[in-house]
């Protein structure tokens, strides 16, 4: 079945796959930035969803093959994975008008935030990538994939479930991901504890997030980036993040001044932070 998920203002189909690749995992899904296509396998209210996305400016074409009764979950996944209904007016007028940010508003004007598509997903690689480089996250997070992921016909898996990731032991979790002790802890307590309670709790992201932090080896920088690129929190701004840090450093040594961002623009400002340090290495 195809269908045609519109975009709110004008997608930056460019930056939505130079996000999507940075954080790839060749067994999950396949990307082809010449063709601005993504294929990927999705849990949908427990069926095993092949899709296939075709980026442009004004949305997205979507081609998949779930059941009718779960299009319009399907298509609430896919939104709030690419923020197609996000509308960054507000955010880039505030920007805008800080000298800081105004160069960087006006470089890169139609970014928006990627997310993730099932919220574990967005939880798990977090966890995964804690102190460490995309690099590695990506390498980690593809052992993970390999040997946890539910494998589909066309030859991807989709993201291991919480459960299948709480089944396992701390030990077994460092056996597959190669990851230190403390990490596979951290893992396996945070898939057990959003299988039990966790999932129940995200329509109220603040509950959510307190409970979430009180884990063992969660802190305030997990914490905040689940806020901002899983739950779409548009109030965090992710200062303590190595490159949003590196890129104001960039901006101060060359002269500008970087006010701290008003409300309800800090996702936009740690977005156009994280690609000015992509663009000026």
């Amino acid at each position: 079945m195809e269908l045609r998920l519109p975009a709110t203002g004008t997608l930056d189909a460019s930056h939505a796959l130079a996000v999507l690749a940075l954080h790839s995992l060749p067994a999950q899904e396949r990307l082809d930035p010449a063709a601005a296509q993504v294929q990927r396998i999705l849990r949908v209210q427990g069926h095993l969803v092949e899709i296939s996305l075709r980026l442009d400016a004004f949305g997205v074409s979507l081609t998949h093959d779930a059941p009718p009764e779960s299009v319009a979950r399907l298509t609430g996944i896919i939104n709030h994975w690419l923020g197609l209904q996000q509308d960054t007016s507000a955010a880039y007028a505030a920007l805008g008008a800080l000298p800081g940010y105004q160069p960087l508003a006006m470089a890169l004007p139609h970014l928006r935030l990627i997310s993730y598509p099932d919220p574990f997903e967005a939880l798990a690689t977090t966890v995964i990538g804690q102190q460490v480089s995309l690099a590695a996250a990506r390498t980690l997070g593809g052992r993970y994939v390999d040997a946890l992921g539910q494998p589909h016909t066309s030859g991807l898996r989709a993201f291991p479930s919480a459960a299948a990731t709480a089944a396992c032991t701390p030990a077994e979790l460092q056996q597959i991901i190669r990851c230190p002790l403390s990490r596979a802890v951290t893992l396996q307590s945070v898939a057990e504890w959003f299988e039990l309670s966790g999932q129940f709790l995200l329509g109220d992201a603040p509950a959510f997030l307190d409970q979430l932090q009180a884990l063992r080896g969660v802190g305030p920088w997990t914490r905040n980036y689940m806020a901002l690129r899983g739950l779409r929190d548009p109030e965090i701004f992710l200062d303590s993040d190595l490159v949003v840090r590196r890129a104001l450093g960039k901006l101060r040594d060359g002269g500008a001044v970087v006010a701290p961002p008003p409300r309800g623009a800090g996702y936009l400002a740690t977005l156009l932070l994280w690609s000015f340090d992509a663009a000026n290495p």
